[in-house]
């Protein structure tokens, strides 16, 4: 049975992809890309290339990560936060109504 497990799990590897031989520029270009069954690999060794970079390097790579990205990169995007939704419009019956702390 454990002979059979282990080769369950090489084989599994033999099909990921193999971020290794990929160079920086094309493992930037395809985050966000990456199938969910190979994303501890790319994380992994994204982290490793990242940690062997000087600190000068590490900084560029950072940045023209951070331009790929679609949007501002000022960093006054949208984004929805913890409870999400518009304030005020509940399903609870609340009729719109504000919650006040009472203070």
């Amino acid at each position: 049975m454990k002979k059979l497990i282990l080769v369950a799990l090489l084989s599994l590897n033999i099909f990921a992809a193999d971020y290794t031989a990929m160079t920086m520029e094309e493992m930037q270009a395809m985050r966000g890309t990456v199938p969910v069954e190979d994303r501890a690999a790319f994380q992994a060794e994204m982290q490793t290339r990242m940690q062997a970079l000087s600190p000068e390097e590490r900084q560029a790579a950072t940045a023209t990560m951070r331009q790929s990205k679609s949007g501002p990169a000022d960093g006054t995007g949208s984004q929805m936060r913890k409870g999400g939704g518009s304030m005020g419009s509940g399903t609870g019956g609340g009729g719109g109504k504000q919650f006040r702390g009472g203070r």
